[in-house]
């Protein structure tokens, strides 16, 4: 089955031009050109394109209004932003209003065909540049431990605190230092977002996917 792709653009010679070279790709075909949301929606509904292709610069409501109203009335449906403007300073309001990609319109039809193939299989493509700009905020508290990746050493001074041995006792047992068991505990604090020794073991008794680790007397 081929792919089918609808294009929203107010220009359209660019528009004519972007499907002239789409149409290239046998595995692709070009349900509709429009300017107008409503027609928009009338083409989505008869026609269920897999892909649309909108502009970002429309002349009554901007494509990420557009977006997100596509989005919330066709929540299944794929949109990538094809725009001749820099789309980065509005990228985090894009992904907020669901769009699936980003092109540029100096991006070549390998390149669109890319982007569209990568957003089927449930991917997107970002350019390097703009890739190495982006970080994952999240909440502290939604951290958990097993996501904080612990050393072998960090979980072994766990258990420890966990059956009440002493940092001098940890110390003897890891053979370093008392200074050293501090600064160790103060980065597993650190990771499982507690204050203290008991903050810490109350955190792992919690939570069966959490594994102490024995340390046999000597």
């Amino acid at each position: 089955m081929p792919i089918k792709l609808l294009i929203i653009d107010d220009h359209p010679e660019m528009a004519s031009s972007i499907s002239s070279l789409i149409q290239q790709e046998d595995s692709i075909t070009i349900i509709g050109i429009t300017d107008s949301l409503t027609v928009a929606i009338s083409l989505i509904e008869r026609l269920y394109p897999h892909i649309v292709l909108l502009d970002l610069n429309m002349p009554e409501e901007t494509g990420i209004t557009l977006c997100s109203k596509l989005k919330e009335r066709f929540p299944g449906l794929h949109i990538i932003i094809h725009t001749g403007y820099d789309y980065v300073p509005y990228f985090n309001q894009l992904v907020d209003s669901g769009a699936s990609g980003m092109l540029n319109k100096s991006a070549s039809p390998s390149e669109i065909i890319a982007m569209i193939d990568a957003v089927l299989h449930g991917h997107t493509i970002i350019p390097l540049p703009l890739f190495r700009q982006i970080k994952l905020h999240r909440s502290e508290e939604v951290k958990h431990y097993w996501e904080m990746d612990l050393t072998p050493t960090e979980r072994s001074i766990l258990s420890m605190v966990s059956d009440k041995y002493t940092n001098a006792l940890i110390a003897r047992k890891i053979h370093v230092s008392e200074s050293s068991v501090e600064k160790y505990l103060r980065k597993i604090y650190e990771k499982l977002g507690v204050r203290n020794k008991n903050e810490a073991v109350e955190r792992i008794q919690q939570d069966e996917r959490f594994h102490l680790v024995r340390v046999e007397p000597q």
